[in-house]
């Protein structure tokens, strides 16, 4: 007796359907494509024009010749400021996890140079900005920039002031599974990034352009900025850790204890025994003498890399 896709019971007279194991699983697959195609953006509602297609092709060829960081920059003044306008770029990759990170910023306006994080740091601005893009599923996330900047407090450096005068601000990175690390990119503009166009558009072109974005960054060396204020502060300075680091930098600033706990989220009692072991790392007895030295190097380290 042969075996038929569809079977008749006499009793009822209703046709039953026989579902074969494969016709389940190409069901479920059909099911899982149709979810994962809802969660990112129609691909074909944006299509490059000719025009686009071949700057887009330049954007990838121009980031293959990178081998320095000013080459870097003007790249990124370039052709890709049509995908991607931006009067700020911030770039942030290593650990995320321990905080172990490298810092760059590529930007036009004046004052706004990696070397300036040495008076002002953004660790606060890039943990929530970052928290933010993973629990979004590492997907692009264009914001205001008065929600975003609400970590970088009320401080007047150039660095700062800059960044608080930017009205957009979008978020997107990489993330290396092998390595277990991410890299972060940061971009900052006057005006919104969508331009009039539909905020999945502007979301599927950084898509596309991150990962040309990450490898143009891995081409360049990092900013030398630790290596010269180890130069300078000695070897004591390689022994702070980032959070001893911090808290130096707002001593710089003249920020009593509990100012500077409420700034980092710890108690004045916690920053007090961070000073003690600052002090102890230092070879000083005060951080009036703590904050002249580091103030002191500072200078010394901006006017090196400004060369």
């Amino acid at each position: 007796m042969s075996t038929n896709a569809s079977l008749v019971d006499p009793r009822t007279l209703r046709v039953r359907t026989y579902v074969t194991p494969i016709d389940r699983i190409n069901a479920n697959k059909k099911m899982h494509h149709i979810a994962q195609r809802a969660q990112r953006p129609n691909a074909e509602n944006f299509r490059f024009t000719t025009e686009e297609s071949e700057r887009f092709l330049r954007i990838i060829e121009g980031s293959l010749q990178i081998k320095r960081h000013y080459e870097l920059y003007l790249w990124l003044q370039g052709e890709l400021q049509h995908f991607l306008p931006h009067q700020v770029l911030i770039s942030a990759w290593g650990d995320f996890a321990s905080w172990d990170l490298k810092l760059d910023v590529i930007s036009q306006l004046p004052g706004v140079r990696t070397e300036r994080l040495a008076e002002c740091r953004i660790d606060d601005f890039l943990k929530g900005l970052f928290y933010q893009w993973v629990e979004g599923g590492r997907r692009p996330l264009v914001m205001r920039s008065s929600d975003a900047l609400a970590q970088i407090g009320d401080c007047e450096c150039s660095m700062h002031s800059a960044m608080r005068s930017l009205n957009s601000v979008l978020v997107h990175g990489v993330r290396d599974e092998r390595g277990g690390y991410d890299s972060l990119y940061v971009a900052m503009h006057s005006r919104s990034f969508t331009n009039g166009h539909p905020k999945d558009r502007c979301c599927h072109l950084v898509d596309l352009l991150i990962s040309q974005i990450d490898v143009a960054f891995r081409k360049v060396a990092a900013y030398p900025f630790d290596d010269v204020m180890i130069e300078k502060l000695g070897a004591e300075w390689s022994e702070l850790s980032r959070r001893e680091q911090e808290i130096l930098a707002w001593i710089a600033k003249g920020k009593a204890n509990a100012e500077i706990g409420a700034a980092l989220g710890i108690s004045p009692y916690t920053v007090k025994n961070h000073l003690r072991r600052i002090f102890r790392k230092l070879g000083v007895r005060s951080r009036f003498e703590a904050a002249t030295r580091y103030n002191d190097v500072t200078r010394q380290s901006l006017d090196i890399l400004s060369r």
